[in-house]
């Protein structure tokens, strides 16, 4: 570690300081008023932090990766795409938060350096291809979100969500410590190229157990079946505006890490890892769509089409390096935005019952669309998308994610894929139908007050967002195409 290039890290160095000042402040965030840390520290933190990633990608684009630190800090294209994602997931989350954590009580001002703490800990992780530093960035951005889970500490599934979340989490995390020292006994060290080398050269079942025991820990953080049991109960539990956070955030940190250990590290050992990854894949979607067609809270069932979606994207993990990471890259994108703007719909007619769950059941949603018609046809967008309805940013990435299956010789995920999307399109088109063709039993007064300013940005955003995806998406696939290559 004779040298330490700091520009490398400026983003992760900008959103630490902006979160400890923000933590400073936060004693004083009545005094200074609700916008203060939101505008003042937390939008100019993730701004500037994007404007240093910008300026990585112009390196990069000129240079080639960038390591320092000794090799634990690696700068590529693959982890600058998915730092640029992360920063917009925090961004939107921050924008669309103050009304409604006032309105949940739950402005206590800490929110915004947790979620500053967590991108930074997600970028940590995707700066790597060490995994020490996957370890460290993990810990940093759970630690934060096991407090955002229970930000509403006033209410006992609040509470509950958190500690059910901390536990399965920190066991999660002792399979991958105990993964990684396997690994490390095997190959000699903790970097995945060495790994790589290692899984060619002299492969042993001390390495497939260590693969085996980490692949678990990222499956828990990507909910993948049988995995996922902590999401619905945890969405349900935690603030509408942090289950939000965690679904987009959290799914997009670990797929770069999980493409990166077994697309990047172990592509040469696709017969020990494929077969379990599609059996995961197919479990995954089979059960969170069978399961999701009961629910009747929105919450728990934007929980398992979360999961649900996790399972797409194994899809194109077991396709391959030339077309299932650009799939990977694409779909995350899409589902980023859908999932945002879902969640904020869902937080909007949500604070009819800012003290129960009634105004997130199914019920309550009923003629939504005739008395707010921005807000219904803005989930109607939303839910196409997750469904995968044209001219929709979701349709593309599931025609990209299957076509990369066929294109692999895949051809069960790609069926079992299509028939699950079929299963998903119903639970989603559910909730239309109680949009627009079914009559309320609560009256007008049900969502008597307008929707947050900061609330409606993100929900129109998103659905910009969604909209240019399915309609003119040539540039970002030509984009994902040509970072495949920066795996390792």
């Amino acid at each position: 570690m004779a040298t330490f290039d700091v520009q490398l890290v400026l983003p992760v160095v900008v959103l630490v300081a902006y979160a400890l000042l923000g933590l400073l402040c936060a004693p004083f965030h009545r005094v200074l008023g609700r916008w203060f840390l939101p505008a003042v520290i937390a939008l100019p933190g993730l701004v500037l932090a994007g404007a240093f990633t910008a300026r990585c990608w112009r390196m990069w684009a000129a240079t080639g990766p960038m390591v320092t630190a000794g090799g634990l800090v690696r700068v590529d294209g693959f982890g600058l795409f998915f730092s640029f994602l992360l920063l917009i997931v925090g961004a939107l989350t921050v924008l669309g938060s103050p009304r409604f954590l006032e309105r949940e009580e739950a402005d206590h001002g800490e929110f915004y350096p947790l979620v500053l703490l967590s991108v930074a800990g997600m970028i940590v992780m995707l700066q790597t291809t060490h995994l020490l530093m996957v370890l460290v960035g993990l810990e940093a951005f759970s630690l934060a979100l096991y407090v955002l889970t229970g930000l509403t500490r006033q209410r006992v599934r609040s509470v509950e969500s958190a500690l059910k979340y901390f536990l399965l989490g920190a066991f999660s995390s002792g399979f991958l410590v105990y993964g990684m020292a396997l690994l490390y006994g095997a190959a000699g060290s903790l970097d995945l190229a060495t790994i790589g080398e290692a899984a060619a050269a002299r492969p042993s079942a001390i390495l497939w157990l260590g693969m085996g025991l980490v692949l678990i820990g990222l499956a828990f953080k990507v909910a993948v079946v049988p995995f996922h049991h902590w999401v619905p109960d945890v969405y349900q539990g935690a603030p509408t505006n942090v289950a939000a956070f965690m679904a987009a955030a959290t799914k997009t940190a670990a797929f770069a890490v999980i493409l990166r250990f077994l697309v990047g590290a172990f592509g040469e050992q696709e017969q020990v890892w494929v077969p379990l990854v599609t059996v995961l894949s197919i479990l995954t979607m089979t059960v969170a769509n069978l399961v999701a067609l009961a629910q009747t809270n929105i919450k728990r069932l934007l929980a398992f089409s979360s999961i649900s979606h996790a399972g797409y994207l194994l899809i194109a993990v077991v396709s391959g390096p030339r077309d299932g990471v650009p799939a990977v890259l694409f779909y995350l994108a899409a589902y980023v935005l859908m999932t945002l703007g879902a969640f904020a719909v869902a937080a909007a007619v949500g604070r009819a019952d800012a003290g129960g769950e009634s105004g997130y059941n199914l019920d309550a949603w009923a003629g939504l669309g005739w008395r707010r018609p921005w807000l219904g046809v803005a989930m109607s967008l939303f839910l196409f998308s997750l469904a995968g309805i044209p001219p929709t940013g979701g349709f593309l990435a599931k025609y990209v994610v299957f076509q990369a299956a066929v294109r692999s010789g895949s051809w069960l995920l790609a069926v079992v894929g299509v028939l699950n999307a079929v299963v998903g399109a119903y639970y989603y088109l559910r909730v239309v139908v109680a949009l627009w063709m079914k009559e309320t039993e609560q009256g007008e007064e049900a969502f008597p007050l307008p929707v947050p300013a900061g609330m409606a940005w993100v929900m129109a955003l998103s659905s910009a967002g969604v909209l240019y995806l399915g309609l003119a998406p040539g540039r970002l696939l030509d984009l994902v195409e040509s970072l495949a290559e920066s795996l390792l």
